[in-house]
């Protein structure tokens, strides 16, 4: 196929064929090939607003799929493939990027009720897969995979737990994902940022929580 030849006929076609046409190509690529292509276009369309219900009956699907095994495609790993990772890990991590995005959003609306819904059932996933069940499969993943910026969507879930949660819902909340960040080597600061995001009465509380519990902190990680 000759580029030359094609584009020059392209120029000459509505924009209607061309968007169709790029429908088309963007149905046949593969996740990689989808960010390699339009991953900076996306970035510059401005946020809209979220339909928190939309967003939740897509996240409850999307829950559902990922533990019945539809994201897990195993293959016999040998010194020749062990780096390759199966398309559907690579979409499974985008979309869960998108869902925890969305959510994000909708903590940003002041959404908090529903927000907190989809991000405690996008948290189970990702426990899940770091458990090693039968979500995706790769010699090697983690939430280093997850497309998007990790420390934006642990502040939007802990800023909308805090929003309707007692101390204790809100300690229960936010400890399996400081327990995560010290697996992490607290690369995302997550107690620091959930004591900023706790009301006072809160803040007491997971304090002594994390004290009970004997939690590991970025603040006494050679204690236990």
């Amino acid at each position: 196929m000759k580029k030359d030849r094609l584009f020059d006929y392209l120029e000459t076609q509505e924009n209607s064929k061309l968007l169709e046409l790029l429908s088309s190509a963007f149905d046949h690529m593969d996740t990689h090939q989808r960010n390699d292509v339009f991953g900076e276009i996306i970035q510059e369309i401005p946020p809209s607003s979220v339909d928190g219900e939309e967003l939740l009956g897509d996240i409850e699907a999307f829950h559902l799929s990922s533990l019945a095994g539809y994201y897990y495609e195993p293959f016999h790993i040998n010194s020749k493939n062990f780096s390759d990772i199966p398309e559907e890990t690579e979409k499974w991590f985008d979309e869960i990027g998108d869902h925890l995005e969305d959510s994000s959003r909708l903590t940003d609306q002041g959404d908090h009720a529903i927000a907190v819904q989809c991000f405690q059932l996008l948290n189970e996933l990702i426990d899940k897969m770091e458990d090693g069940e039968e979500i995706v499969f790769a010699d090697e993943y983690g939430t280093w995979m997850i497309t998007g910026d990790e420390k934006r969507f642990v502040t939007s879930y802990l800023i909308s737990l805090s929003a309707i949660s007692t101390p204790e819902e809100y300690a229960e909340g936010s400890i399996p994902l400081i327990k995560r960040d010290s697996y992490e080597s607290f690369h995302n600061k997550v107690y620091s940022i959930a004591l900023k995001r706790a009301t006072k009465e809160q803040k007491a509380y997971l304090q002594k929580e994390v004290k009970k519990q004997k939690v590991r902190t970025s603040y006494n990680k050679n204690r236990f």
